[in-house]
């Protein structure tokens, strides 16, 4: 899932310079990961040890950094992500855990549109 506005993505991405999207993500309930990659090919999650990056086809590393619906239930989010205009694609890959041929996997997404604004002579408070 592409939350990019590239073709084929969600278009979850501002498109104006003084724009910031916070985009609150809800994982309904159901036996399956969610793993984050930026830019697509980038695991958020990996170690800087080689080798420790979450792969989906090892029994162990497939767990890395992975997140599971408990971790962000939809009616108390946990997981946010922030975007602006020409940020890198967020790639969410889904993925079915052990134990079933398959699942329904359902997202719920809310996305605060915020305004960015220069402050000329910000107080130390606002910085």
């Amino acid at each position: 899932m592409d939350l990019s506005n590239a073709t084929g993505g969600e278009n979850i991405y501002p498109e104006n310079t003084k724009t910031l999207y916070e985009t609150l993500i809800g994982l309904h309930p159901g036996n399956y990961l969610v793993h984050f990659y930026i830019p697509a090919g980038e695991y958020v999650h990996r170690l800087e040890q080689a080798g420790m990056v979450p792969n989906v086809a090892s029994a162990t590393l497939r767990y890395l950094g992975a997140r599971k619906p408990k971790d962000s239930p939809p009616d108390d989010k946990r997981i946010f992500t922030y975007s602006v205009e020409d940020l890198e694609p967020l790639i969410l890959r889904l993925l079915v855990d052990n134990g079933v041929a398959f699942e329904k996997m359902v997202l719920e997404l809310l996305v605060n549109k915020c305004y960015l604004k220069q402050i000329p002579s910000p107080t130390a408070e606002q910085i």
